[in-house]
């Protein structure tokens, strides 16, 4: 739930907008808002050009062909994990409400495959929120699961 005087931050796709909570109303069970992201070669280049991790299974499809547990090229498993930070901060208004996240990657996900990213408040304790994060592969099988815990 959205509150009309929360301050501005950065929605799941990057628009400006408010903080996706309403802290006076949020309660264990809501659903935070999904999005979702195919991975492409473009995606995986520009992520090793950033995080520096140039290993050829992320981008090069003869050596992934050798090596990788799909047989072809695969996402950053940080990547998956940047998406469900983003998920998560753009929700509780800023990184200045994000206390911890703590993930496990569970399968790699493929180029070309689509990820849906989202989360579930799991408890609520005064000005702290815990919130189970996931991403998802196309057949709704977990890329990541995570735990973030959010504060007011």
């Amino acid at each position: 739930m959205t509150s009309p005087d929360a301050p501005a931050t950065t929605d799941p796709d990057g628009a400006a907008g408010p903080a996706m909570v309403d802290w006076e109303a949020v309660a264990a069970g809501d659903e935070l808002p999904t999005s979702s992201q195919t991975a492409t070669l473009a995606t995986s280049v520009a992520y090793a050009g950033a995080s520096g991790d140039l290993n050829p299974l992320h981008y090069d499809a003869d050596v992934a062909s050798g090596i990788s547990p799909t047989g072809g090229v695969i996402a950053h498993g940080m990547y998956s994990m940047g998406l469900a930070s983003r998920l998560v901060t753009a929700w509780a208004g800023g990184p200045q409400h994000v206390a911890s996240i703590d993930t496990r990657f569970s399968r790699p996900w493929p180029l070309g495959a689509t990820a849906t990213v989202g989360g579930t408040v799991k408890e609520v304790d005064g000005d702290t929120v815990t919130v189970t994060l996931w991403v998802r592969n196309p057949d709704g099988k977990p890329i990541l699961r995570g735990r973030a815990v959010v504060v007011r």
